[in-house]
């Protein structure tokens, strides 16, 4: 026979209630808190292979065990990728710490390689003269006055302001369906309303008119984030628009290489050395 439970009080009454809420409020956290369990280290790994041809060309599988909506990499240069398998040209030797992210609904979790790089990337260069040793084989246009380049001491140095432009050239010849890298090294910074682009087109560059053919390949815009503060290494590190510098070329013949600068107050000047346009 079922005891009838008998209250001494209000305040007997008021604690089961109490008790009753809290234990199935409790049920139902715990049923979340399995749903959404974050991942651990354990739940994912990568594995990378040194390219056949280029040792400078890294290819990287990541695995995970888990139901993932996300996956980044790092690689430890300040690019990144986010596919399940992607390859990295590293550019310069060194040590890189390679991380490897995925984010589930319970949260994200990371692992990391340490990778070594022996030697700088040192792929077939269409550039001549790229460390900029004298003038030869280089051309300066003026687009509009107030800035101007100086071809001197071993770089290029973009420097003024007015709202000028201002852009170095250079003919180059390419080979059918190839990839290629575009990178330079460049320094510079403090610039306010600024732009510095690169360009490879099939129009020829000309006095007196801006440059666009082709699209920015990689650039520096104050606007989109960088070249306000100081910056210094290379391009494909310090770009904050274009997609990063690399590009093939449909056909064997003639193209223009361009790089052009200019705006409001370029600050310190953008100064550039080691130009390379290199075959992967």
């Amino acid at each position: 026979m079922m005891k009838n439970i008998r209250f001494n009080s209000l305040i007997d009454a008021i604690k089961l209630f109490v008790l009753t809420l809290l234990f199935t409020t409790t049920g139902c956290l715990d049923s979340e808190e399995v749903l959404l369990i974050p991942p651990s280290s354990d739940d994912l790994s990568f594995t990378y292979t040194v390219d056949s041809e280029n040792p400078n060309i890294i290819h990287f599988v990541g695995q995970t065990i888990v139901d993932t909506w996300y996956y980044h990499w790092n690689f430890g240069d300040n690019t990144g990728d986010e596919q399940l398998e992607t390859s990295k040209v590293f550019f310069k030797k060194g040590e890189y710490d390679v991380r490897f992210k995925i984010f589930t609904e319970g949260g994200s979790a990371s692992v990391i390689q340490r990778i070594s790089i022996v030697d700088d990337f040192q792929g077939p260069d269409l550039i001549s003269n790229g460390s900029l040793d004298s003038a030869n084989n280089w051309n300066i246009f003026q687009i509009s006055g107030g800035v101007e380049v100086e071809l001197a001491a071993g770089v290029a140095k973009w420097s003024g302001g007015g709202w000028g432009n201002a852009g170095l050239w250079q003919q180059i010849e390419f080979e059918a369906n190839k990839e290629y890298q575009i990178n330079m090294d460049v320094s510079g910074g403090a610039m306010s309303d600024c732009w510095f682009e690169v360009f490879v087109g099939t129009v020829q560059p000309q006095e007196g008119v801006d440059y666009s053919d082709g699209g920015i390949l990689m650039g520096i815009n104050t606007w989109e984030g960088c070249g306000s503060e100081l910056f210094s290494g290379q391009l494909t590190d310090v770009a904050c628009v274009g997609d990063g510098g690399s590009l093939s070329w449909p056909m064997d013949g003639t193209a223009f290489f361009v790089i052009k600068s200019g705006g409001n107050d370029l600050g310190e000047g953008v100064t550039v050395d080691n130009i390379a346009i290199r075959s992967l």
